[in-house]
């Protein structure tokens, strides 16, 4: 892959795509060219500048080094293997790499699905394809390896992970965004609020829905956002015997996804030592440096007061953990809360971390 000077293609300008523009800017990407490709031709004010969004056709991404698939749901094809067909039959269009924030080919095995501080190796002998994990998998592995990939592996090797979601409605959709904002306006004015087909089953406001996805009857009632939860993080961390399971909850919160995460190792473990090795793992924060980052000019307080919310953690692009604590019905468990933005390092940042890894080491 070059090094500089590279054509980029944003795919998709919702709220993802956006991120990923923005992003882009904010970390100086090694790009020439910058070009969004959506549907329809319009123009859109994206952070603080007005771009020019262009028709999303089959020959888009011939000339450009570098695809980022915002999410391709909305297409009747695939942009990403269009862009990869189109140079095997025409050998003379630049090598491109598409990097694929949807959740379509996550689990094909010839597909690297990656987070750059916990699998970067998969990239290896890539085919031009990677994707990245989908948004609360992203920040659950950024806790779960560094306990599983210590000096202590052999002891503290993660055994099971039991995980509650508590995710916020800028993971569905912009529409879904306003759905929230539409409902509680009309909630304080004393109006039985409107649901707008297509986007949540039941009334967001004031209430939580144990549903994000829809059913699966061959997972036995679980979730398609549950089983992508099990089946992501096996595949990521290398461990297809980890025993897991998750409840995936909407909640009336406009961005960042927490997670209420329960882990079992396979020998005693204690909080000193998972605060210790937390803290130092890259792109993770714990009590012992939380307070700088979220509570700067606030006395410091006990680790257990120095919790993150998703309104404190919105627009950041770190992971937080807090509320480390002993399990007091297993000696080998613990408890934690984990939150992080959805957008930002569940979804756009995480796509350009794999492009800036691919630069900088292939």
């Amino acid at each position: 892959m070059k090094k500089e000077n590279l054509w980029v293609a944003v795919v998709g300008a919702g709220a993802v795509g956006g991120e990923m523009v923005k992003i882009l800017r904010q970390r100086k990407f090694p790009l020439s060219n910058l070009a969004i490709f959506a549907r329809s031709k319009r123009e859109e004010m994206i952070g603080d500048r007005k771009y020019d969004i262009q028709e999303l056709k089959e020959d888009s991404l011939d000339q450009f080094d570098l695809a980022l698939i915002a999410g391709s749901d909305k297409y009747d094809y695939h942009p990403g293997m269009i862009a990869l067909e189109r140079r095997k039959k025409n050998p003379s269009l630049p090598e491109i790499t598409v990097i694929d924030n949807g959740n379509e080919f996550r689990m094909h095995p010839d597909v690297p699905l990656v987070v750059p501080e916990v699998n970067p190796q998969a990239l290896e002998n890539h085919k031009g394809f990677i994707a990245s994990p989908n948004c609360s998998t992203i920040q659950l592995v950024m806790v779960l390896k560094p306990l599983m990939g210590s000096s202590h592996i052999d002891l503290k090797r993660v055994k099971r992970v039991v995980i509650t979601t508590f995710q916020a409605v800028s993971g569905h959709s912009a529409a879904a965004r306003e759905e929230l904002k539409s409902q509680q306006k009309d909630l304080a004015d004393g109006m039985p609020p409107m649901l707008t087909p297509g986007i949540f089953p039941r009334q967001i406001a004031s209430n939580c829905i144990p549903m994000i996805g829809s059913f699966r009857e061959e997972d036995g009632g679980y979730t398609t956002e549950e089983m992508k939860l099990v089946n992501e993080t096996r595949k990521i961390l290398g461990d297809h015997s980890l025993q897991i399971t998750a409840t995936a909850v909407r909640v009336p919160v406009d961005n960042a996804h927490g997670m209420a995460v329960n882990v079992e190792f396979a020998e005693p473990v204690n909080t000193t030592w998972v605060n210790a090795t937390l803290h130092n793992a890259s792109g993770v924060l714990v009590p012992s440096n939380i307070h700088e980052k979220l509570y700067s000019g606030i006395p410091s307080k006990k680790d257990w007061d120095l919790f993150p919310t998703q309104l404190e953690t919105s627009g950041k692009d770190d992971v937080y953990v807090g509320r480390l604590r002993q399990d007091l019905s297993v000696p080998h468990g613990l408890d934690m809360w984990i939150v992080a933005d959805n957008l930002r390092k569940g979804a756009a940042l995480n796509v350009i971390q794999i492009a800036e890894h691919l630069i900088n080491n292939y």
